[in-house]
Formats: C-alpha cells, sequence, structure tokens
C-alpha cells in the first residue's frame, strides 16, 4: 500500500483564515489578468490565433476572480479589490514560494509563455500532491488547501454554520466574452468543490492525460477553442478536450502557433519614461484599469444590480483598455525612433484613481491635441483611438452617473 504524501499545508479551520486564503486566491486571480492583457495587446494581428488563444485565457482569469467572489459571499466575506490587495509590477506571484514566478509586463513572445506564463499555470506534480497554504509551489495546490478548508470548517460548524451567513451578492448574471465554464452560485459544500475544479482544471488542466468517458469531461476538457458559426470564439461544442492555460501558453512557447509581429513595447513601461501628453496618455490607462477594479468591487461584493459590471466594468474593458493599450504600443519612446523597432511604451497597469467625468474630460483634451512629430498615420491613430476612449467613458458616465460621481 502507498502512504499518502503528507499534507504540508496549515490547516483552515477557521471561517476567517476560509475568507482570508479566498482573498489571497482572488488576488492571485488578478495578478495574472495584466501581464495576460500585456502580452495580448502586444499582439498587432487581434485576428491571430495567438491572440484569441489569450484572449479566452484572459477571459477565464476573470470569470474565476469572480468565482472566487461568489466563494467569498457565500461565507459572509466581502470580496475587495482596494489598492492594498491590487498587485504591482514586476514582482512574484501573490504567495508563491520563493524562487515562483517573478511576474514582470511584457510583450508576448515564446520566452514569455514558457519561463513566466506556463510557470504560472504550472499543474500539480501528481494526484497525490499535497494540498498546500502560503507559500505554496502550484495553484492547484493552494486551492487544494482552500477546498480543504470548507470540508474542515463544515464538519466543526456543519453546513450552515458555513453557509448560512451569505452576503445575498453573489452572482451568475455576468459576462465577458465568449470561452469556456460557467459562474456558480454556491449554496453548500458540493457546490463550492465544484467551483473550485472549475478554475484549477482551466488553469492547469485536469490530472488524467487521456479524454474521459463520455458525459464525464472535467472543466478545461475541449480540444481546442475555434471559430464558432455565429462568429464568436470559444470552445466549440462537440470536441474533445478543451485546452487548459498551461497547454495553450504550451503552444506559444512551443511554436506550434505562429506569432505575428509583435509590438516592440519596453518592459515593465513606467511614466517615468515619458513626458507631456504621452506620460498623460499612461496616466490615462491607469486611470482606466483602476475605474474597472472599482467597478468589479462593486459588482463583487456591494451591490445585487449588474450596473457596475455592465455598464463600466464590461464596455471599458472591451473597448476602452485595448484601444489606449495599443496606442501606447505605438508610441516610441524616443520620438526620433522608428516605432516598428521600439522601444515604445506601454501600459503600466498602475493603480490610480480618479473620478470619471474627470476621466473624461482628460480624454477629452488628450483627443484635442494629437501630437506633431510621429507622421500622420500615428496622428489618425490617436484619434481614432482616444475616440473610442472618449464615447466609451462618456457612456459610462451617462448610464451610471450616481456610481462614476462616488468613485475616484
Amino acid at each position: 500500500m502507498t502512504t499518502p504524501a503528507p499534507l504540508i499545508h496549515r490547516p483552515i479551520d477557521t471561517l476567517q483564515a476560509l475568507g482570508d486564503h479566498l482573498q489571497l486566491a482572488l488576488g492571485v486571480e488578478l495578478s495574472t489578468i495584466p501581464p495576460y492583457l500585456c502580452a495580448l495587446y502586444s499582439i498587432s494581428e487581434p485576428a491571430s490565433e495567438a491572440s484569441r488563444l489569450i484572449r479566452g485565457v484572459v477571459i477565464e482569469e476573470m470569470l474565476h476572480m469572480m468565482q472566487v467572489a461568489n466563494l467569498m459571499n457565500a461565507i459572509g466575506c466581502i470580496p475587495s479589490l482596494e489598492q492594498k490587495y491590487v498587485p504591482t509590477y514586476p514582482s512574484n506571484l501573490l504567495g508563491h514560494t520563493a524562487g515562483g514566478p517573478f511576474i514582470q509586463l511584457q510583450p508576448l513572445s515564446p520566452a514569455l509563455a514558457r519561463t513566466v506564463f506556463m510557470r504560472i499555470e504550472q499543474p500539480e506534480p501528481g494526484p497525490d500532491a499535497p494540498a498546500e497554504d502560503e507559500p505554496y509551489d502550484t495553484i492547484g495546490q493552494f486551492y487544494k488547501a482552500i477546498e480543504l478548508g470548507f470540508v474542515t470548517c463544515v464538519e466543526r460548524f456543519g453546513e450552515k454554520g458555513v453557509f448560512g451567513q451569505d452576503t445575498g451578492f453573489q452572482r451568475d448574471d455576468t459576462y465577458i466574452g465568449p470561452g469556456g465554464g460557467e459562474l456558480h452560485i454556491v449554496h453548500d459544500l458540493d457546490g463550492a468543490k465544484a467551483a473550485i475544479m472549475e478554475i484549477v482544471q482551466q488553469g492547469e488542466g485536469a490530472l488524467i492525460q487521456q479524454p474521459p468517458a463520455p458525459y464525464e469531461e472535467p472543466y478545461g476538457g475541449y480540444d481546442h477553442y475555434g471559430e464558432r458559426l455565429d462568429g464568436t470564439y470559444g470552445p466549440i461544442i462537440g470536441t474533445p478536450w478543451e485546452l487548459s492555460h498551461y497547454r495553450r501558453f504550451q503552444r506559444i512557447a512551443e511554436g506550434e502557433v505562429s506569432l505575428p509581429p509583435i509590438y516592440p513595447m519596453q518592459a515593465n513601461p513606467s511614466d517615468a519614461d515619458l513626458g507631456g501628453d504621452f506620460r498623460r496618455l499612461s496616466h490615462l490607462f491607469d486611470n482606466l484599469y483602476t475605474l474597472v477594479l472599482v467597478a468589479l468591487g462593486e459588482a463583487f461584493g456591494r451591490t445585487t444590480a449588474p450596473r457596475p459590471f455592465f455598464q463600466t466594468a464590461f464596455p471599458v474593458m472591451q473597448a476602452a483598455l485595448p484601444a489606449l493599450a495599443t496606442l501606447l504600443m505605438r508610441t516610441p519612446l524616443n520620438p526620433a525612433a522608428d516605432p516598428a523597432l521600439g522601444p515604445t511604451a506601454g501600459p503600466a497597469f498602475v493603480y490610480r484613481p480618479l473620478p470619471v467625468a474627470d476621466i473624461v474630460a482628460e480624454a477629452a483634451g488628450l483627443l484635442a491635441r494629437p501630437p506633431s512629430g510621429l507622421g500622420g498615420d500615428y496622428r489618425l491613430t490617436w484619434r481614432h483611438n482616444l475616440g473610442i476612449v472618449h464615447r466609451t467613458l462618456s457612456g459610462v458616465l451617462a448610464a451610471d452617473s450616481s456610481f462614476s460621481s462616488l468613485h475616484g
């Protein structure tokens, strides 16, 4: 008989400890999104396979954040995206063992996919891998410790004692684009386990290496994403085995997916490298990113209404952020340099709050001042992309002025 591997974690045996670990999990999921977005924005051809693979990962990471928020609300804890919980870059992955993934904001490359992204999504070493508290070796082992925490707390306090303080803020009415998985409303231990399984298997993939029996496919168990008949991109019904995040990044790392031209963005962009309106452009991106976090915080744990998500977070994520990131990545740090050779600016993802009305005014001011000296094509891109940003933000302000005026 094989002796089970010993558990290498401090048992999570109180609701306070469980809530603290879930808050950390929320930060871990959030910490992956800016580097993945940076890599996505650096791809010059949005319709390319590489772009679609990474976009699918980002969508699912957003779903994971929402699912962790549901788990927190299920046990009476309010998820927080306040500044103290927002990761900064460059930095190590939150809670990971020393020597774990060192996350930087960089343009996409096979090396980045291999040495950072695959390391973040590294599968557990095997089905007997122990649960691990902070620090952890793999995200899957960390979630295994959280799952055991749910089991332990239910054994100590009963399901009503654990899930009887639901805040009422759980939600399954959000949408961020076509992708795998769905949000679960959690009411009991089985629901918590199902939610955690979906998060882990979408990221690192299921431990089994062969297709499962019919009707037993795990989350993350379809063959690939692709263009569907309705024009959307996502898991195609009837194809076995959706690629996990780890496997998608592996395809890029090993050259199975060719990369189109990549914008030569300076690693770890900083406003210190910019001046004048270009620095204000960088700050505008930070304002938008912060606005998304504020809106998500509202949607996750302060209101049952979907307005902060659909009227603020969703349009800014879908339209304004990519438009502004692309403009930054076409902005050479040296005005005399060829932007195709770089280095160029890029999004810094700094927490920089500003009321929406002020962000709208800033976007309008920049829109009216296209810079000279970088050519006519750049000025056209400036007007076009900032026009998208301004229209999106004007819509946000008109749709929910009460929310917009309260946060900044």
